[in-house]
Formats: structure tokens, C-alpha cells, sequence
């Protein structure tokens, strides 16, 4: 058992002892981030951006201003689950308007708000935040669904798979899907190859012939260290999860609790947000059910006791964001085209809730924005998907010149 299943699991039986779970802070090195990710460019004026005064921006029929404090949105008849969350979680919650990445294909707009490049080499931000943190976890950054660019990080993440591969292959299922009949060995034989492993695997990395040989064995003993803890993790977690993010939800918190992983990628809309044509009538319901699966994700990590003595939402940074945005006009068809400005939604304790930060200008392009203060500075540069990166990497403790070499963070928004 590992440091982080050790607290973890004190901390489950504080809950079951009746223990209160008061919010406490948390170490940066400490935080955690679920990334949420709406595959095909969803249309930020739904609910993030407000254009109802701009004649240069199509906004929904019946589309109305709604607030809580200084954090505003797009209400509509339509999503009343948008109005639940947000009077739920306002003094969390943190819109980014008019983010900038800088094309408008699905591909390079996807590597460049996960990334910070158009590369496809370097990690994306939950690969890179996993990493530094790599050798107390099991699954250091877990991929349900949606994105994900390991770059040299490959080590570090884990994909559950869309038939459910991870979890066949821990609980060891993946043999019935083979024709070819398998002799396991039986549970004293496992142990006895699990401990020659180990023991192998030490005396090898303890006298290695090069430093590619050490970074090798370094690695696999690493491997079959994390073996064992997936092996009792038959027991007590499922890995399975549908499309649904709500089920989704139940697998990265679960993650999360047990101290499995530090980060964990879902997706809402598997593409649906590709919409060329009748807009309005296809985005309605996809935001509608993004934001049912982030009640439900709220809801989980408000109730799952966390490491610190509080709840794992005390120690949780949720990410919701998507590729790019969509033209602020409809097109012949109704529907929206490619637009290289977007917003980004943070939820979490570490950043500067209840207000929303940067904006769209009178052309529907993002506005300038002083990173010191998060306030609009028309004279400041637009925010950037390498920006927002740089604060998240900021908030979890990791440097982010290596990543995004030149890039302010975005200091206005943390706390």
C-alpha cells in the first residue's frame, strides 16, 4: 500500500466514524484535476458567452441573462439543469470567455487546448501534472474518454479502453476473450512469479550496464511494483463506465479517492458538437447533459472524503473545455461553423470563484486580459489555450516553462 492509499483510506474511515469533513486547504503537489472534454467545438454562447446586445452574434430564442454574484450565463428554458449548477457551485466556479487557439481544424485545435502546440509530441496538461507525481501513483493519469497526447509521457497514462479493457485485463476477464484456452496459474504460483519479479527486477536496476539499461529496468521494476496494487484493485474498484458522463463520473472519483490517480480525462457528446447545421436544436441537449453529468460529478466529490480531512471536492480542480468555439452567425443551414475563440470553465477551491474572466469583443474575438488581475485590459494579449495550461500547471505545482516556455500564467485566477 502506497502513501496516497494509506490517506486515502484514513480518510474513508474518519467518514465512516462519523468524523466531520471540513474543507481544508491542500498542497498544490497535493491537487487533483478531472478533465471533462466536449469533442467537436461546442457554441459558448449557449451558456458561457453573452451576446444579447450584440446585433454580430445569433443568440438562442429565448435566451435570457442569469447571475449569482459576479458569475453570469446564458440561461434558457431548455437547460434548467444549467441554472441548478451554477446557483450550486457559483462560489467555485470560474468561466474563461474568449480563449484563443488559434485554428479551426478539430485536430490542431484539439492538440492546442490540450497541449499548448500543434506538435502532437509534448503532453498534454493532465499527462504533464501526472507526471510529477508519478511514482506514488498507480494510474497516474487515467483516460476514460475523450483526448489524450502523452507526447514522452506515454508511462504515465492509462486508458480504461471502449470495451472495457482495463478492467478485463485487472479482474482477468480478458481470458474468455480468447479462443485459444489459457492455463492460469493458481494463487500461490502468481505470488511466487510476482516475487521473483520484484526481486529480479531490483537486482537489475541496482547494477545497470547503461543508462538506457537503468532508465529500462528503473521502469519495469516501477511496472511491476504497480502490478501488485492492480491486482488488489480487483476488489474494490470498477473500472467499467458507459458514455454517459455521469457514469463516467463514478470511475474518476473512485480513481481519485483511492489515490490511483492524480488526473483523469471524460468526455461529454462523443462529437455531437459538430454542428454545421440546425445548431440551436442539437446544442441545446448536449449542454443539457453535460451539465446533468457535472451535478452528478459535484455531487460525488462533495460526499467522497479526501485525503486532507475534508472532501475531495476540497481537493479537485474540474476542467471543462472543448476544441474551439463556433462563428457567432448562423449559416445557411442554421447552424454554426469553426471559430478559433472559446471559453473554459474551472470549478475548484484553488482558483477564483463566483466571477468571469476575459470576454468577446464586438466581432466575437477575445478581448485583452491583465494575467496579474484576470480583469479585461484591452491593451493586455487575448487569453490563450497556452495560457489557461500555464495556470493549470501553476495551480498543480508544476513549472510550466517546459511545456509552454514564455507563457504567463494566468495568476489573476488562483488563490
Amino acid at each position: 500500500m502506497n502513501r496516497r492509499h494509506f490517506l486515502t483510506g484514513a480518510g474513508a474511515c474518519l467518514a465512516a466514524l462519523g468524523v466531520p469533513l471540513g474543507a481544508s486547504a491542500v498542497p498544490a503537489n497535493d491537487r487533483k484535476f478531472i478533465f471533462v472534454f466536449a469533442p467537436g467545438g461546442w457554441d459558448p454562447t449557449r451558456v458561457f458567452a453573452d451576446g444579447l446586445d450584440n446585433p454580430n452574434v445569433d443568440m438562442e430564442p429565448g435566451s435570457q441573462r442569469a447571475s449569482v454574484g459576479d458569475l453570469s450565463w446564458i440561461r434558457h428554458n431548455s437547460r434548467p439543469t444549467v441554472d441548478a449548477f451554477f446557483q450550486a457551485n457559483a462560489a467555485e466556479t470560474l468561466i474563461l470567455n474568449g480563449v484563443m487557439v488559434r485554428s479551426i481544424a478539430h485536430e490542431i485545435c484539439t492538440m492546442i487546448m490540450m497541449t499548448g502546440t500543434t506538435s502532437g509530441l509534448q503532453p498534454d496538461w493532465p499527462a504533464a501534472i501526472a507526471t510529477a507525481d508519478r511514482a506514488e501513483l498507480t494510474l497516474p493519469h487515467l483516460v476514460i474518454d475523450g483526448p489524450s497526447f502523452p507526447g514522452d509521457q506515454g508511462v504515465s497514462v492509462s486508458r480504461t479502453g471502449v470495451n472495457g479493457q482495463l478492467e478485463a485485463l485487472i479482474s482477468g476477464q480478458v481470458e474468455d476473450w480468447s479462443q485459444i484456452p489459457v492455463d492460469h496459474p493458481d494463487r500461490v504460483a502468481e505470488n511466487l512469479i510476482d516475487r521473483y519479479l520484484a526481486r529480479r527486477a531490483g537486482a537489475r536496476a541496482g547494477t545497470p550496464r547503461s543508462i538506457l539499461e537503468g532508465r529500462l529496468t528503473a521502469d519495469f521494476r516501477d511496472s511491476v511494483d504497480k502490478l501488485t496494487d492492480l491486482k488488489d484493485l480487483r476488489y474494490t474498484m470498477d473500472f467499467n463506465a458507459s458514455t454517459l458522463l455521469e457514469d463516467q463520473a463514478r470511475v474518476a472519483v473512485d480513481a481519485l479517492s483511492l489515490g490511483v490517480s492524480r488526473c483523469v480525462t471524460l468526455a461529454s457528446g462523443a462529437g455531437g458538437w459538430d454542428t454545421h447545421a440546425d445548431n440551436d436544436n442539437l446544442q441545446a441537449p448536449l449542454w443539457e447533459s453535460l451539465f446533468q453529468g457535472l451535478t452528478q460529478l459535484m455531487v460525488l466529490l462533495k460526499s467522497t472524503p479526501g485525503a486532507g480531512g475534508g472532501t475531495l471536492a476540497d481537493e479537485t480542480t474540474v476542467v471543462v473545455l472543448s476544441e474551439m468555439g463556433r462563428t457567432p452567425l448562423l449559416n445557411d443551414l442554421n447552424g454554426k461553423d469553426h471559430w478559433p475563440n472559446t471559453s473554459v470553465m474551472i470549478v475548484g477551491k484553488d482558483v477564483t470563484g463566483g466571477r468571469v474572466v476575459g470576454g468577446f469583443d464586438e466581432s466575437f474575438y477575445g478581448r485583452g486580459v491583465d494575467p496579474a488581475t484576470g480583469e479585461i485590459d484591452d491593451g493586455a494579449q487575448a487569453l490563450s489555450a497556452e495560457a489557461v495550461g500555464a495556470t493549470l500547471l501553476a495551480l498543480a505545482d508544476v513549472d510550466p516553462d517546459p511545456y509552454v516556455s514564455g507563457v504567463v500564467p494566468i495568476t489573476g485566477v488562483l488563490t
